[in-house]
């Protein structure tokens, strides 16, 4: 726990006192002030309105007996194990199907997210009011029915783990940015995020944005300072909330302290006069339902395509995979944590892992990032080995909390008889607590392993690409609005926290009739072997970053931030053998124009793009850049030097209309092509005059359909098309006519997943760039068949990191857009 949770604690505390830009964050301006008044008041109408759904199941837990009770007791972790993103989106889908779309950053928009964060949090405080209600003395509590003052009573009672219970709801709802950040909703932890990874202090729109770094010579053009400003710089924005959020903390042990006073529970004694009633139940069951069902459901409605497990398998599987395995290291590591704590007590380590807690999934990999993004710690910082200590810092605590029951007072009377036995601290820990605690401990480190599978801000910021976890890829695919890979992930990964959130309960029941009746099950009668054969998978942690083959780049071009030959996240190129140059687009919606080394000739910005931005890029035969301005449903037409021209386009299905467009390309007779996805997911001609003359194309996994049409290349009469969504490349007649499809769903030779970019190299093979396998490959145009790969998922050189786009030069060069790297990679097959 020092390495995993006290270094990062560690390094936040000397981040906040040795910079004073750290503490300068303290001083709050009126944006600032705005800013913190906003993110409190959002989490904490979350925290009472997730109390208030709460109620009617607490009651049914603290007061009900029977099979309803129970059901409660099983079902209520679930909607905490299922990740936050996944509510948000199933209630964002719910909406669409009543035909209801709040304006982004609107107050509605903020409801939805308030209300999300709500429905996935409640079962937190119905558990802890439940659990106190239980704790009430049954003897008091039927006086106070006598004398007509039971909720009196009770509630003056209740007061404490009530507040307790808004205070772990806040808690939570505060670190979270997965909700509100795709929508553009400014609160802290969407701040820290954007100050992190770009360099600015706040997005465009808000009156306090500024570069962090100092003008250049020129002094237009801002100089993004290294990782360690910005992550000083994330320190100081975070600093006020981190005070409120250890204040929040502080409230919610003081209330957990007083649930936990007692140390059993005696249920046979309780009156039938004081169970839940009829109402109650009904409340409970109803909260269950509109709460876990029905974004459930709504996800499902809203698939566009019928559900076909071996597609969801080769789309999301080795994401799944990847996140099982993290998470089961995660899982391990717990559970040899909670061993050892068994043997002798560290009374700091469960403050410390508190703590490592309390500062959040984004600050806790800010602070492991800038701890190992070392390059002898390479093996650390570039796989599995990162993610688990973030797991561990993150939820170390409730095996802590599990360990530290073996040391009440029902316990210590056992370790005392052991010791008067003659055994030892490990003696009693193997031959006596671990037989009797085994479940529960392993019922924690189960917990743990599944909150680390769906765990989102860590998981996202760090994003280890060997192994790829799922969650860091569901974050892409809202951003790029991928609905149906998005819905089949997440009902994938649903059905794998349901069937372990099953075994985590069972494995507690047991705990808790093998404790209460002293049985002993001597599971572990050789511990050495057992911890042994545990931590073998902890091996692949030195291994598995050093498996991949790759080939190093001719040269790799710019880097993170904001200035001239800096990106954030780009996702767009295009060569122009005009003048033997490149534009490229970032998620900035800057548009920068590059020579053939890479050097920085000017640039400009999009007029628009709070959003989004735009996905393509390409240069006509006029010689003007024509961008498909993606998220405002338009083609924008630019001169070279970032003058526009024209544009044309409306949002909507009917001819000439767009809905996500993506891509533009041109023929030999000057007709323009623009592809477009969301609704339409079709192909519009225009002539030159932007004249609409024919489309062609409709969703669907059919032949001549399309799920996202994201890039296209025209040769003579044909074009090719990167289907990405279905995998594979589509193949058409300028005029329309299908021909037909090449590929399928793989990690083979000839095989994509989400293949985006493309481009063609000199002998006309047909250069595909792969969001999904996080490679290039060389394709023969005519047969489909696969040639050569290059990268591998990964940050070194010769790796890629969710590559968005390539375009290849006349000398042959390919460059690809290393979106994850935020850089270029020049190379050639």
């Amino acid at each position: 726990m020092l390495l995993c949770a006290g270094l990062p604690v560690a390094w936040l505390a000397w981040q906040i006192a040795s910079n004073p830009g750290s503490l300068a964050g303290l001083r709050l301006d009126r944006f600032h002030l705005a800013l913190l008044a906003r993110t409190l008041g959002y989490n904490l109408a979350v925290a009472l309105l997730a109390t208030i759904l709460a109620l009617p199941a607490a009651l049914v837990l603290g007061r009900g007996r029977g099979w309803i009770a129970a059901a409660l007791w099983f079902l209520l972790p679930i909607s905490l194990l299922i990740p936050s993103i996944t509510y948000s989106y199933g209630w964002a889908q719910f909406l669409r199907l009543l035909h209801l779309q709040p304006a982004l950053a609107g107050a509605a928009d903020v409801t939805r997210c308030i209300w999300s964060l709500a429905t996935w949090l409640w079962a937190l405080p119905a558990a802890v009011i439940g659990l106190a209600l239980r704790r009430l003395d049954s003897d008091l509590q039927q006086q106070a029915l006598l004398d007509g003052a039971l909720w009196r009573v009770t509630a003056r009672q209740l007061v404490g783990p009530v507040v307790a219970a808004i205070a772990c709801a806040a808690v939570l709802a505060v670190q979270e940015y997965a909700v509100y950040e795709p929508t553009g909703i400014s609160v802290v932890a969407t701040e820290v995020r954007q100050v992190f990874s770009t360099g600015l202090f706040s997005s465009l729109q808000n009156p306090i944005t500024a570069p962090i770094g100092a003008p250049n010579s020129a002094g237009d053009f801002p100089t993004t300072p290294g990782q360690g400003a910005m992550a000083a710089a994330a320190v100081a924005t975070a600093l006020p909330l981190l005070l409120a959020t250890a204040l929040f903390g502080a409230v919610a042990l003081w209330g957990v302290r007083r649930v936990s006073a007692a140390e059993d529970v005696d249920s046979d004694s309780w009156p039938a006069a004081l169970n839940a009633g009829f109402g109650a139940k009904l409340l409970a069951i109803i909260v269950l339902l509109l709460t876990l069902f029905v974004p459930t459901a709504a996800l499902v409605l809203r698939l566009q395509r019928p559900i076909n497990p071996s597609l969801i398998w080769a789309e999301s599987g080795p994401e799944v995979i990847g996140s099982i395995y993290l998470a089961t290291l995660g899982g391990i590591a717990a559970l040899i944590v909670a061993l050892g704590a068994t043997v002798r007590r560290s009374r700091p380590s469960l403050p410390l892992s508190l703590a490592g807690f309390l500062i959040g999934g984004q600050l806790l990999a800010i602070a492991l990032i800038r701890l190992y993004n070392r390059r002898w710690l390479t093996w650390v910082y570039d796989g599995p080995p990162i993610m688990v200590m973030a797991y561990l810092a993150r939820f170390g605590w409730l095996v802590l909390f599990a360990a530290a029951v073996t040391w009440s007072r029902p316990w210590r009377r056992i370790r005392d008889m052991a010791s008067l036995d003659g055994a030892g601290s490990a003696q009693t820990a193997l031959y006596v607590i671990w037989p009797l605690a085994w479940p529960l401990l392993v019922s924690a480190a189960l917990l743990v392993l599944v909150l680390c599978l769906t765990e989102v801000p860590a998981t996202v910021l760090i994003s280890p690409l060997r192994p790829k976890p799922i969650t860091a890829v569901m974050m892409q695919w809202v951003h790029t609005l991928e609905n149906d890979p998005m819905i089949e992930a997440s009902l994938l990964l649903l059905s794998v926290v349901l069937v372990l959130g099953c075994v985590a309960a069972a494995l507690l029941w047991t705990g808790f009739r093998v404790a209460r009746r002293g049985l002993g099950l001597p599971i572990l009668r050789r511990p050495a072997l057992g911890l042994a054969l545990l931590a073998l998978p902890l091996l692949g942690c030195v291994t598995l970053p050093g498996c991949a083959d790759r080939k190093q780049p001719r040269a790799i071009w710019c880097q993170t931030g904001t200035g001239p030959r800096q990106l954030v996240y780009p996702r767009a190129i295009t060569y122009s053998p005009l003048d033997n140059s490149f534009f490229v687009i970032d998620r900035m919606a800057r548009i920068q124009h590059f020579d053939s080394t890479g050097g920085y000739l000017n640039e400009w910005q999009m007029p628009e793009w709070r959003t989004g931005r735009p996905v393509g890029v390409s240069v006509g035969p006029d010689g003007n850049v024509y961008i498909p301005d993606t998220h405002y449903h338009r083609v924008m037409v630019y001169s070279r030097d970032g003058k526009l021209i024209r544009q044309w386009g409306t949002k909507g299905k009917g001819p000439g209309e767009f809905i996500y467009p993506t891509d533009v390309a041109f023929d030999s007779r000057g007709r323009i092509f623009v592809s477009e996805y969301g609704e339409n997911d079709r192909v519009q001609v225009f002539d030159a005059s932007a004249k609409l003359l024919y489309g062609f194309g409709r969703f669907g996994s059919g032949d001549g359909e399309f799920s996202r049409p994201q890039s296209m290349l025209i040769d003579a009469d044909s074009i090719y098309i990167t289907d990405a969504c279905n995998h594979r490349i589509n193949v058409f007649k300028t005029d329309g006519a299908f021909v037909r499809n090449m590929g399928s769903t793989g990690t083979g030779l000839g095989q994509f997943r989400y293949p985006y970019g493309l481009d063609e190299d000199r002998e006309g093979h047909l250069v595909v760039c792969e969001f999904g396998n996080n490679r290039v490959q060389l394709i023969d145009k005519q047969s489909g068949r696969g040639l050569k790969t290059w990268g591998a998922p990964g940050r070194d050189p010769g790796q890629l990191a969710y590559p968005w786009a390539v375009a290849v030069d006349k000398r042959d060069r390919i460059v690809a857009v290393d979106s994850g790297n935020n850089r270029l990679q020049v190379f050639e097959f």
